[in-house]
């Protein structure tokens, strides 16, 4: 009888341990592992079988919990009563609570920890028994599924994972090692892309280089020389109205005494809403292969320009050219102290210095949310308290702030932010 009650205790334990490392390794086992495995050449049937099993997971998920709960169950109602018979029926809760621990540690932590960190070195020899078990279990795991249906209403889908849930495994990730944080930034970058508007990532018009219709070849050569950009919007009319591109090989071959109808050599330009997502601007872009279109508000005045590069900018960060101005848009002065571009948007902002700043209406960038919070134009010295950053109005240009000292203090990471905002003394 004793040896009995160790046959039991033990066929228990290794049944639910096993069905557990199965959940762990089917769970953890990455679809693109898999893929790899198969293009690879190494365990291609095996791959191809667990591949099967991951996108229909409800089938082995199920063979398993049925397996795992039969075996805890039928187990413990056996050892239950042969240890009654073996040490008697007031040793009966003794022997419970130590199986049930046995079961918690053996059958359910250790295993399925070890699966779900050796998940690679475990699948190869996991697939074949848990697709026999799937396939044994078929007709068992097919009505508990039709019973199961009865409760979900029809045509109702579950989602398997979120968008944020789908970030959420990109950091933890990049935390693990499994990522890098170059491949982080660019798969959350990608998920983000289609909240971003033409707005926030347009060149303000008041920074624009352009050439007017009127102006003279001798001009425009003098533009690119100073600048040295591609294409320059060429501007027509008091309201700053932009009809059109001119590339500069559009000029090649002129020379500076030509008189040339600037008009003429304009190549079409597309004008978009300033509240249009730049996921469908690059689309567009795509179609009708242009590089450069003109953002206008609500009331149809030009508010700026947005280029290809930048929207390709807001998946894989700054693109500089050997003529692009490398000044840095945040620059680090010391440790927890950094000088930062009033134009540079909120949100690469909260990204770059892990800040929580929040939008304010058309706010777009640090130095109009610092207008929002002073309450005026700002002013060299003007600082705001938010939370545990601190901010200080270095330089002021046409009335923003041009550079703005950012002071990042060490605070317990609950506490709640608020701003608040001070003038310099006059």
């Amino acid at each position: 009888m004793a040896l009995a009650l160790v046959l039991v205790v033990f066929t228990t334990l290794v049944v639910s341990g096993l069905c557990s490392l199965f959940e762990a390794t089917l769970f953890s086992t990455r679809i693109a592992a898999l893929e790899a495995s198969r293009a690879d050449g190494r365990h291609v049937t095996g791959a191809r079988a667990f591949l099967k099993m991951k996108l229909n997971i409800a089938g082995p998920t199920s063979a398993i919990l049925i397996l795992n709960t039969v075996a805890n169950t039928a187990g413990a109602t056996l050892a239950g009563m042969l240890a009654a018979e073996v040490f008697g029926s007031g040793f009966v809760p003794v022997f419970s609570g130590v199986l049930t621990a046995a079961i918690l540690f053996f059958s359910e932590i250790f295993p399925k920890t070890y699966g779900a960190v050796q998940w690679r070195r475990l699948w190869p020899a996991v697939v074949w028994p848990l697709a026999a078990l799937e396939r044994s279990l078929r007709p068992i795991v097919w009505l508990t599924q039709r019973v199961a249906a009865l409760a979900i209403p029809k045509g109702q889908r579950v989602s398997m994972a979120t968008e944020e849930e789908i970030v959420a495994m990109i950091r933890l990730g990049a935390k693990a090692g499994e990522l890098t944080r170059t491949e982080m930034e660019l798969l959350t970058a990608v998920f983000h892309f289609d909240q971003v508007l033409c707005r926030q990532v347009m060149v303000p018009w008041e920074q624009v280089i352009w050439f007017d219709e009127d102006w003279s070849v001798e001009q425009c050569l003098g533009t690119v020389r100073r600048h040295r950009h591609t294409r320059y919007p060429l501007r027509a009319g008091p309201r700053n109205d932009v009809i059109g591109t001119i590339h500069i090989t559009d000029l090649v071959g002129k020379s500076p005494e030509d008189q040339v109808d600037l008009k003429a050599l304009a190549r079409p330009i597309r004008s978009v809403p300033e509240s249009m997502p730049v996921a469908r601007l690059l689309r567009e872009m795509q179609t009708l292969r242009r590089q450069m279109a003109v953002v206008v508000d609500e009331y149809g005045n030009t508010v700026g320009i947005v280029t290809m590069e930048n929207v390709v900018e807001q998946i894989v960060g700054p693109v500089q050219d050997e003529f692009d101005d490398e000044s840095p848009d945040v620059v680090k002065e010391e440790e927890g102290c950094f000088l930062v571009a009033g134009l540079l948007p909120l949100r690469r902002l909260n990204q770059r210095l892990e800040l929580r700043l929040p939008g304010r209406g058309d706010v777009d960038t640090l130095s109009g949310w610092l207008v929002a919070e002073l309450g005026r134009l700002p002013r060299v010295g003007d600082e705001v308290a938010f939370g545990h950053a601190h901010f200080e109005v270095t330089e002021v240009l046409n009335n923003r702030a041009e550079k703005v000292r950012v002071t990042i203090e060490e605070r317990p990471s609950d506490e709640t932010p608020s701003p608040e905002a001070s003038s310099p003394p006059n």
